[in-house]
């Protein structure tokens, strides 16, 4: 096969320069598109050019090879590197996501929550550092949720009745006893203003005087709704240490009762003053006028010592009743016996029934097997007497009746008579203390005004009660019911 010469190609003449020449153009001898390249080659026994040559179209083709090599390679380190990330992102992520999800929880109330992770990077401290902050946050949660239970229940056990202002006089504390003791029909007062919840010209004074002394305040005064009441106020400004008053917290009291009791000891105090004033000037007068002389007429001074012995046995019995009522309110029984009431009434009938006259007659008829009542003896005893005492006082003739009986484990016990009876305008009255129908009469047959209020208080300390029917000149007639231990 003859070869050409190719001295004179354009790669090779490059290449006797010293040139590394690549070239392509058309072989006519192949006929297709060929890439030359030629390079200088220099040596000891040598001085040339090395030439080669390839179609064009392999080259392509080793190009087109190559670039979808490197396109795979490219597309699976790709894919390689995401399913990397995706699980390295995973594994990093997960201890975040329990974080959120655990963040999540807390802010649904559940503390309890706790993050495990063996992570000991940055997200590792994290988790922990948040399992402490759980732990503490459920630690201060259980403790103010314990004080605030405790609170609410300090303030609903107390009897005064409790709330707490702002400085814009709206209500943010109340009790149950606040809303009972003002009778208040609303009974959502959080955010009320205190000026819309109550009217009381005492309560806005007093809340003012302590905004403007910054210091405790207490005032008594009246609240008029349903009945009159009379209420006590203890103002106190609140305000942290070393801040500015934020509010006012009130307490306020219903002293009615403490007044009316105030009251009835005035009234007694006045009453057992007056009642032992008369017989004692009585006895001096007396005494002063035997002294005077009138101690040698014997007839004289004879009627002056009766009258004397006569007032000072009416002034030991005052004392003895005021210490037997003081003794029953004082609720303290010491002798507690099953007392046979049939044999109870009896005797006090056998004990009385030397002061009535002829003309009045005692009818009892005890009642047959009828239980016995537990009670002090004497208590009883003392409550028969000074009802059947009463009645012969007031009985100038006709008859009383005593009768007893049980019913629905109930002890009853009636004493009627048909006496000079009692006016209705003096009924709602007859168990005060001191309290005389017929104030005259009563002094005359020795009686202290205080035998009708120790039956009551008597019947009381059973947890009795008692009740009377009355008509003038048609008699009276007591009833009492008293409950059997059960």
């Amino acid at each position: 096969m003859h070869l050409e010469n190719h001295k004179d190609r354009k790669e090779v003449i490059g290449a006797l320069q010293g040139k590394s020449i690549t070239l392509t153009r058309y072989s006519k001898t192949m006929g297709q598109p060929y890439s030359y390249s030629a390079i200088p080659i220099s040596g000891n026994y040598f001085n040339g050019v090395l030439r080669i040559s390839l179609p064009l179209a392999e080259l392509q083709n080793l190009n087109s090879q190559m670039f979808y090599s490197v396109l795979y390679a490219i597309l699976f380190c790709f894919i390689i590197t995401i399913i990397t990330a995706v699980i390295f992102t995973d594994i990093l992520a997960k201890p975040i996501h329990e974080v959120a999800k655990a963040a999540q929880h807390i802010t649904e109330g559940d503390y309890s929550i706790k993050i495990y992770t063996r992570d000991k990077s940055v997200v590792g401290k994290l988790a922990r550092s948040f399992n402490v902050m759980s732990a503490k946050m459920k630690e201060n949660i259980d403790t103010l949720t314990r004080q605030n239970a405790e609170l609410e229940a300090i303030l609903s056990s107390m009897t005064a009745g409790v709330v707490a202002i702002n400085d814009s006089n709206e209500i943010f504390v109340y009790n149950k006893a606040f809303i009972e003791i003002l009778n208040l029909e609303n009974k959502e007062l959080l955010g009320q203003s205190i000026y819309n919840v109550i009217r009381s010209a005492t309560l806005f004074e007093t809340i003012d005087q302590v905004r403007e002394r910054k210091k405790h305040v207490e005032r008594e005064g009246t609240l008029i709704k349903d009945s009159l009441k009379y209420i006590r106020i203890a103002a106190t400004p609140l305000s942290m240490e070393g801040q500015h008053c934020f509010g006012v917290l009130l307490i306020i009291e219903d002293i009615t009762k403490i007044k009316k009791l105030e009251s009835i000891r005035s009234d007694f105090v006045s009453n057992v003053t007056h009642e032992l004033k008369t017989p004692l000037t009585s006895i001096r007068g007396f005494i002063d006028t035997l002294k005077a002389g009138a101690i040698k007429e014997e007839a004289v001074a004879n009627r002056f010592l009766d009258i004397i012995d006569i007032e000072a046995e009416r002034l030991y019995n005052l004392i003895q009743d005021i210490l037997l009522l003081s003794e029953i309110e004082s609720k303290r029984e010491y002798e507690m016996v099953p007392c046979d009431i049939n044999q109870c009434v009896s005797s006090v009938i056998e004990l009385l029934s030397s002061k009535a006259n002829n003309k009045v007659k005692i009818i009892f008829s005890p009642q047959p097997l009828l239980k016995p009542f537990v009670c002090n003896p004497d208590r009883m005893k003392q409550l028969l007497i000074n009802l059947l005492d009463n009645a012969i006082k007031y009985t100038e003739e006709g008859s009383i009746t005593i009768t007893c009986w049980e019913k629905d484990n109930y002890l009853l016990l009636g004493i009627k008579d048909t006496g000079i009876g009692i006016g209705e305008e003096h009924l709602s009255r007859i168990f005060e203390r001191f309290y005389r129908v017929d104030k005259g009469r009563s002094r005359k047959m020795g009686g202290t005004g205080l035998g009708l209020s120790i039956v009551k208080h008597i019947v009381e300390l059973y947890n009795g009660k008692i009740s009377v029917n009355s008509k003038l000149g048609a008699g009276t007639e007591f009833t009492i019911s008293l409950p059997y231990e059960t």
